[in-house]
């Protein structure tokens, strides 16, 4: 009798839990500390930026670029992450279909405090590389594009 109400107390609790997480603007299943990307797209943004996370990785779209993370985000216990992916600066007019701009090499460095996200992009040409950004999780990015 008194393992069934124990049990039962478990279900219930868990229950709350994840509702409560819910309500709080998240979901049991999005990027937190110690886990890796979920099922469930997580968006995050900030000035200049703006990124979906996906369980294979992330698009993120910049005023002047875009860029890709190519694996899954798998932040440690204290929240960081470091992926690889790749970073295309972009320019105003048109772009030629013969001399597209490239796709740089990049690694993405963060560190993840809650629903706050601190990103520095990292390319092999360091005077390319853009100021690290702060992202909020669940805000749509401020964006002007260049082009």
């Amino acid at each position: 009798m008194k393992l069934h109400w124990i049990g039962t107390l478990s279900v219930v609790l868990a229950g709350v839990l994840t509702g409560a997480l819910m309500l709080a603007g998240g979901s049991a299943t999005n990027l937190q500390r110690g886990q890796e990307s979920s099922t469930t797209p997580d968006v995050w943004g900030g000035h200049d930026i703006s990124m979906k996370v996906t369980p294979q990785g992330a698009t993120l779209e910049f005023d002047c670029a875009h860029g890709n993370i190519l694996e899954p985000i798998k932040a440690n216990a204290k929240g960081e992450f470091t992926a690889r992916g790749t970073y295309t600066p972009e320019r105003g007019g048109p772009v030629s279909r013969d001399n597209p701009p490239p796709d740089l090499p990049a690694t993405y460095k963060g560190s993840i405090d809650g629903d706050t996200m601190r990103l520095e992009i990292m390319l092999a040409e360091k005077d390319q590389a853009p100021e690290p950004f702060t992202l909020t999780r669940g805000k749509v990015g401020r964006l002007v594009k260049c082009r």
